[in-house]
């Protein structure tokens, strides 16, 4: 079974269905990458900069690259054997080009795992144990799920199908995933016009902050976190004083600031006066039960290392915990 190895590009404007999740905003939803990482890698490629190529390298991507094509046999086994009780047929092709749906500004893309098309209607029961009238050509998307087998579906993972949904015009895509390679799971889902709408605006938004800023206009998303907003926020240089007194709310941000550095310094030295107690009262005991809570404070040891072995005993630390004891 061939690999499918056709994939979008930013440099032409289209925006892969593996990532766009990462530029929607959902309640209680986080992508892998921020907004401006994502902006970020696009006005490097439309600049003609070298990207960083992160992902691709990882080992668990490698191997569930190189594992899709035995995922899809497993897959096309037991389908075989549910068509077979229902006298039908079923073809599975990987295709050699892209799919795209043009947005203003740009294209939404993406590159299919598979496609899958039945000779009449089946039923089809999936993994929540519910049942599916499947006909027609539909999408597969194949994962190697290192999750736990009761794990539901990931929210990214649904705007990554519905994101291939709407390029294709399919009716239906199914995710097929084996998990921590031994159980075989597949999915259901369909087109969810409300999802869609989301990933169109999120697409029109970002290619148009794209233009704005390689037209020299200040069009970043707001940062997500403290780190971020210093990588993308750029001093001026000046180190004389701007005067802000009339400024509420940033005075309500300094208190609110200066009490949470409060709170973690009596928190910490709270930590410390009650961890120094609690080892004099363990004494040489290195592991000790309270209740329903275990205390440990064992003795470790680490080979000494720079660059290379040195020679030399191991040095010995220690290392405290307090959980909640699992008996």
């Amino acid at each position: 079974m061939p690999v499918n190895i056709i994939h979008t590009s930013l440099k032409r404007y289209e925006l892969g269905s593996s990532t766009l999740p990462n530029l929607v905003q959902a309640e209680g939803y986080k992508g892998f990458k921020t907004r401006n990482e994502v902006l970020e890698k696009a006005l490097k490629e439309l600049k003609g900069e070298e990207v960083a190529d992160d992902i691709s390298n990882l080992p668990k991507v490698k191997a569930g690259k190189y594992l899709e094509p035995a995922i899809l046999n497993l897959f096309s086994h037991d389908l075989k054997e549910i068509c077979d009780q229902q006298k039908a047929t079923f073809k599975i092709n990987v295709p050699d080009q892209g799919y795209f749906f043009k947005v203003k500004g740009g294209k939404i893309g993406s590159s299919l795992d598979a496609k899958i098309k039945f000779s009449k209607e089946i039923s089809l029961v999936d993994h929540n144990n519910a049942t599916h009238k499947l006909s027609g050509e539909g999408n597969v998307e194949i994962k190697n799920f290192s999750g736990a087998a009761i794990d539901p579906v990931p929210l990214y993972q649904n705007f990554q199908q519905q994101s291939q949904l709407l390029t294709t015009g399919s009716k239906y895509s199914l995710l097929v995933r084996l998990v921590k390679g031994w159980e075989l799971q597949w999915f259901v889902s369909y087109p969810d016009k409300k999802i869609q709408q989301l990933l169109i605006d999120a697409a029109t938004d970002f290619w148009f902050r794209v233009d704005g800023i390689m037209n020299g206009k200040d069009y970043w998303y707001p940062p997500e976190d403290t780190k971020e907003a210093s990588r993308l926020i750029i001093g001026n240089g000046i180190l004389n004083a701007v005067n802000m007194d009339g400024n509420n709310e940033l005075q309500k941000l300094v208190d609110d600031y200066k009490s949470a550095n409060a709170a973690i310094k009596a928190s910490d030295e709270i930590k410390n006066i009650s961890s120094k107690r609690m080892k004099e009262i363990m004494g040489e005991n290195e592991v000790v039960k309270c209740n329903d809570v275990e205390i440990r404070h064992t003795t470790m040891e680490r080979v000494k290392t720079k660059v290379i072995k040195l020679e030399g005993p191991p040095l010995k630390y220690r290392r405290f915990s307090v959980k909640q004891s699992e008996t």
